[in-house]
């Protein structure tokens, strides 16, 4: 029996791909990874690997100086006595899928270093980016001349597709002068929130009720061998030539059978967020083979910089010793949040 299951995943791998690539998800979104960073250019916080800090003008780094869940944030700042011209910027980003995503939440905070030199709107403004357009700006709340905290909710990202976006938190110059003193812009708590109380549809669950169980099966039963003319993308999980809900589509749904993704407790101030399993790489909250089809389809790759998907061990490269640290972690389930 096991041999049969791996021959039919092994197929499944190396004729197609799957539908959707992942869950909208945040993934250290609270920056609680890696304890306090003195200086994200040397050490980037996990899985934020896109880094834009010009140093010369410019700092990062993770501290316990404010917080709102866990013990840290992350600080972008203004470096003191330096000449800044209109659209400077530092940012910091992270891969990430928008399918199901219908806000955005994010707690914030903007400062001055000194009392008399509070945080001024009309000097630097605080970001949210998606991909190259900003979709929020701090500039934006009132007034322009104070220190605060603020918990964002934004609600209109508009975005439904399966391809992978750049999600990006900056911080930019609104004003060419030298800087006498230095700005601060605190991030914690990212996350979306999408269905199932935050954590998302899965692919499997297409009766979207947040669990992969025997109605999603039923579904998918309705549509066997289904082609057109009412043909439905939903219900084609994995993608291949034919375009035919088949058994790799069904193989699909078995590999992912009781999984769900329904965790209503974010919101609540004992939440915290877990620490992930590396090998997850689709953040469905099993590895399995759904995983190991994307460190398959980077097999030997390398890159210098930024992010391959299947790099688990974060080398450089994709290669055994990756498949040895899934290995390790097969059919091992995790989540991205809990309460104490």
């Amino acid at each position: 029996m096991k041999k049969k299951v791996f021959i039919m995943a092994a197929i499944v791998l190396m004729s197609g791909h799957l539908a959707q690539a992942g869950v909208s998800i945040v993934k250290n979104g609270s920056f609680e990874n890696n304890g306090a960073i003195s200086d994200i250019t040397t050490k980037a916080p996990q899985y934020w690997c896109g880094i834009n800090v010009p140093t010369a003008k410019f700092g990062g780094k993770v501290d316990t100086a404010w917080k709102t869940h866990g013990s840290y944030s992350l600080t972008l700042y203004s470096k003191a006595g330096k000449s800044f011209i209109v659209g400077e910027e530092a940012a910091v980003s992270q891969q990430v899928y928008l399918g199901d995503v219908n806000e955005i939440f994010f707690d914030i905070q903007l400062t001055g270093t000194h009392g008399s030199y509070p945080w001024d709107s009309k000097k630097f403004s605080a970001i949210l980016r998606i991909d190259s357009n900003d979709i929020w700006d701090s500039k934006g709340l009132e007034p322009n001349n104070v220190n605060g905290s603020y918990s964002i909710e934004f609600n209109d990202v508009n975005v439904n597709d399966s391809n992978m976006h750049t999600l990006s938190l900056v911080m930019r110059a609104n004003k060419s002068e030298m800087q006498i003193t230095q700005y601060n812009v605190r991030w914690d708590f990212v996350k979306f929130d999408t269905h199932c109380g935050g954590f998302g549809y899965l692919p499997e669950d297409l009766n979207m009720d947040c669990y992969v169980d025997i109605n999603d099966l039923g579904m998918l039963a309705e549509q066997w061998l289904e082609t057109e003319p009412n043909y439905n993308d939903r219900y084609d999980l994995f993608i291949d030539d034919s375009n035919t809900i088949n058994f790799y589509d069904y193989a699909v749904l078995a590999a992912g059978w009781l999984d769900n993704s329904d965790w209503r407790n974010w919101q609540a101030d004992n939440c915290y967020e877990a620490l992930p399993l590396d090998t997850d790489i689709d953040n469905d909250g099993v590895v399995n083979f759904e995983d190991f089809a994307v460190l398959a389809n980077d097999w030997m790759k390398t890159k210098t910089v930024g992010c391959l998907q299947g790099d688990i061990n974060c080398s450089g490269s994709v290669d055994y010793k990756d498949v040895a640290i899934m290995a390790d972690e097969w059919l091992m389930t995790s989540w991205m949040y809990g309460l104490e």
